[in-house]
């Protein structure tokens, strides 16, 4: 069977999209918690500032995933999380891991939040694609989207500045 063949109704796709939509909405709530544990170990103060921003960044996200709930007619649904919560403690553990230095475990910082910030692109780029296909207007999805691929971006930018 090619894709082609596969036909998904739309009560599929709504569910598909809500289990998503519930993936990214929590792990943001967890991520919260971890982006104050790291913000105390980071030393450099661009990074401190960078992270503090995501922080306001991922409130805004979701104060527009809750917009989209209520847009859907839907409520959030705890879900397991196990992927972001994996990524976070391989971070976590590897930034205060003994004998890092400062510098170290700044990189190590910028690494895993990089990492983070990708799937959280993926994340909502996959959300926008089901909402179009489903017939939501996928524009409530920009803003997230947008914000998650600009904070990609800026640890980028201070991981090749601070290392170079």
């Amino acid at each position: 069977m090619s894709p082609t063949d596969v036909k998904l109704g739309d009560n599929h796709l709504k569910s598909i999209f809500l289990e998503h939509l519930n993936s990214i909405y929590f792990g943001k709530h967890h991520l919260l918690a971890f982006f104050d544990e790291i913000e105390t170990i980071a030393s450099l103060q661009q990074l401190k500032l960078a992270i503090d921003e995501l922080r306001t960044d991922t409130h805004k996200q979701i104060d527009y995933m809750d917009d989209i709930y209520h847009s859907i007619d839907a409520e959030p649904s705890k879900i397991s999380v196990l992927g972001i919560k994996g990524v976070t403690l391989e971070a976590y553990l590897s930034v205060i891991k003994s004998g890092k230095t400062p510098l170290e475990r700044d990189v190590f910082i910028l690494f895993y939040l990089q990492i983070i910030e990708g799937i959280e692109v993926t994340y909502f780029k996959v959300l926008k694609n089901l909402a179009k296909e489903i017939g939501y207007n996928c524009t409530f999805l920009d803003q997230p989207f947008d914000l998650a691929v600009e904070n990609k971006f800026l640890f980028e930018a201070i991981h090749k500045e601070y290392i170079s």
